[in-house]
Order: structure tokens, then C-alpha cells, then sequence
């Protein structure tokens, strides 16, 4: 018995450091995801103090070449004065993305730029504007796209049609091969309500799974980060130089990073779904978790930051309608039922030998 008991404990610590190292990779993983490059900055001056190893394969100058220089060596006095204005308001997040055009070697280069401020840390994120569809979007043709997918969603009539209609929406905008409305019962366990995908796949709807299957701090981090893709991930994670922040000598944390590169351990999980690139929207009702919206896609699947940011955008709105819905959904069926009871039940005469018989006569009632 005592050998046993041994070993139990054994198991119950190694999986204690199990979850306490995941939760440290996810927030400090010294590495992203290669479709981007990530500047942190000092703000006072907005020089350059680290950079991600694929500055050669994305701008065509080495990392080194960005390291200790003034972010103004790189743009033009118009941009670089939008970002110093950027960082004189209170959320970052209300001005991204930034259009920016880097000048490398006489070649311009246009990309989104993202900023987050984290314990005291300037981070700036840059995706490459890819492709013309990416060139040709607009503050007005989205608006267009995001009114009519908030007019449909907001003209269902129960709480079913809602979700089934965010999840189209959401899959309309973004192509992913799969968008489900996962929600989240009282006790973090989850359960897929909804879901639009290809008509070749297997439907996830109705599934349910357990809360260790999104760990409490990832469920934190859903709940203060809305936005999450994962491009390729099978890609080769790049690396941070230098690996550690050079004001504090420590990690850098990239719990709010856009471009903060996977877990390990849920890598291997969409692996053994076959899922090779996925974006979350997190539902988030009175600052608690609602639910998620989990697209996957079977192949490498990048949607831009405004694209991703329309999704999210949606997402918000219907936090709003959903609960309500769902909440007056119930009511309307307790209401249904107490009718149910007066008529059926209360004239029930209870003395009577076949009682339970008598109930169950009308079996849709029941």
C-alpha cells in the first residue's frame, strides 16, 4: 500500500509540473509563428531592441540590421509621427492595424502593423500585406460585409438559428473548412453548438468535452487575448533575438502576441485531428469566458489582420444577443411547462389508483 501511494504521488506531481510548464510556454515561448516579424521597442525613442530571426526571409536585411536602430530609420516621418501619437492614447488595440510601408534598399514594403503594450514592454508586429485581395480591402466594403452578416444573424428568432447563423457568417467571411460556436457550461466544461464546414467532413456538432481540454490559465488567456490563429502548424517556429528582454533580462512575454508561436502539447492535439490551422474568437459576457469560435481548417490557412478583426468584431456583437437569447429561450420553455402543470397536473385527481398512468396518457405533454 505505502509503494502505491508512492507512486500516486509521483503522478500527481509530474502532472502538476506538466500543466505549470505549458502555461510557461504558452506565455514566455521565446519564439513566433514565421508569417510575421516581431520588434520590441523602447518608447522613448522607438529603437529597435529585439527582432525575430526571419527579418532576411521577410524584408531582405539581416536581423542584426534592425537591432539598436531607431524604428525611423525605416519609415517615413508621416508614419512613424502615427505611431508616436498611437502610443499618447490609452488602448493600442482601438488603432490597429497600422498601414505602414517600410523602406528596405529602395524596395517598399507594405505591411499591418500591430502594437500591444505589455508590462511595460512596446511590442510591434508586422504581417506582409499578401496578395491583392488583401491590397483591396477597405474600410467600406467591410463595413458592407459585417452589416449584412450582423442583420442576418440579429433577424433569428431563437436561440439555435443564432448560433447556426454566426457560425455561417463567421465561415463566410473567413473560409476556414470548419466554424463551430463552442459554449461553456457553469463548470468550463464545452460543447459544440453550432457549426458550418465542408460537406466532405464529419460534424463536430453536439460534441462535448471536458474542462481540462482548455486548460483554466488558456481559458484566461481566451478571455483577455480575443483573437488567436495559428497559420501552419507544422511550420518551424522562429526564434527572438536576443532571447531575453535586454531592460529586464528576462523572457519576453507574448501572452498578447499575435504572432506567438504554439504550444507543444496543443500542436500535437490538432495533429491527431488533422487540423492543420485554426483561429479563435472568444464570446465574452460581462467580462466572463461565454464560448469560443473555433474555426479549423486542412490546410495552411492565413486570413489577414483586418479580416480577423471583422471576425471578432461579429463575434462581440452577438456576446450581446446571445445569452439574451438563450435566457429568454428558457423562460419561454418554463413558461410552457408550468402551463403544463396547471392544465394536466393540478386538475390530476391525486388519489387516483393510476395516478402515474394518467400522466403519462399524452406522452408530447409529458
Amino acid at each position: 500500500m505505502r509503494k502505491k501511494g508512492v507512486i500516486k504521488e509521483k503522478t500527481i506531481i509530474l502532472n502538476y509540473d506538466f500543466v505549470e510548464m505549458e502555461q510557461e510556454f504558452i506565455q514566455a515561448p521565446g519564439q513566433i509563428q514565421p508569417h510575421g516579424l516581431l520588434l520590441t521597442l523602447q518608447e522613448s525613442d522607438l529603437k529597435i531592441l529585439q527582432v525575430s530571426k526571419n527579418a532576411l526571409k521577410l524584408f531582405g536585411i539581416s536581423a542584426s540590421a534592425f537591432l539598436n536602430r531607431p524604428l525611423s530609420d525605416f519609415l517615413n516621418k508621416l508614419q512613424f509621427a502615427q505611431i508616436q501619437d498611437c502610443l499618447n492614447r490609452q488602448n493600442l488595440q482601438h488603432y490597429n492595424p497600422i498601414r505602414l510601408v517600410f523602406n528596405i534598399k529602395n524596395k517598399k514594403i507594405t505591411c499591418d502593423g500591430i502594437l500591444h503594450k505589455y508590462q511595460d514592454v512596446l511590442i510591434l508586429e508586422l504581417e506582409i500585406i499578401q496578395g491583392q485581395e488583401d491590397q483591396n480591402v477597405s474600410f467600406f466594403n467591410f463595413y458592407h460585409l459585417i452589416r449584412a452578416s450582423i442583420f442576418k444573424i440579429q433577424s433569428a428568432t431563437n436561440f439555435q438559428d443564432l448560433t447556426q447563423f454566426l457560425a455561417e457568417e463567421i465561415r463566410k467571411i473567413n473560409g476556414f473548412d470548419r466554424v463551430m460556436i463552442y459554449q461553456f457550461d457553469q463548470d468550463n466544461n464545452g460543447i459544440v453548438i453550432a457549426e458550418d464546414k465542408r460537406q466532405d467532413l464529419e460534424t463536430f456538432s453536439s460534441l462535448h468535452y471536458p474542462q481540462t481540454d482548455i486548460p483554466t490559465f488558456a481559458r484566461e488567456l481566451f478571455k483577455q487575448n480575443w483573437l488567436r490563429l495559428l497559420v501552419d502548424i507544422d511550420s518551424q517556429p522562429v526564434d527572438i533575438i536576443p532571447l531575453l528582454y535586454p531592460r529586464t533580462q528576462k523572457p519576453l512575454d507574448l501572452s498578447f502576441s499575435v504572432l506567438r508561436s504554439g504550444s507543444p502539447c496543443h500542436l500535437q492535439y490538432l495533429r491527431n485531428m488533422g487540423v492543420k490551422a485554426t483561429l479563435s474568437i472568444s464570446l465574452i459576457k460581462k467580462d466572463s469566458l461565454w464560448g469560443l469560435i473555433a474555426c479549423h481548417n486542412y490546410s495552411r490557412r492565413y486570413v489577414s489582420y483586418t479580416i480577423r478583426k471583422a471576425c471578432e468584431f461579429i463575434g462581440q456583437v452577438m456576446a450581446v444577443e446571445l445569452p439574451y437569447k438563450e435566457t429568454s429561450e428558457d423562460y419561454q420553455y418554463y413558461r410552457e411547462i408550468l402551463k403544463l402543470v396547471r392544465k394536466n397536473l393540478l386538475n390530476a385527481p391525486a388519489l387516483q389508483s393510476y395516478f402515474i398512468q394518467t400522466l403519462a396518457q399524452d406522452q408530447t405533454n409529458l
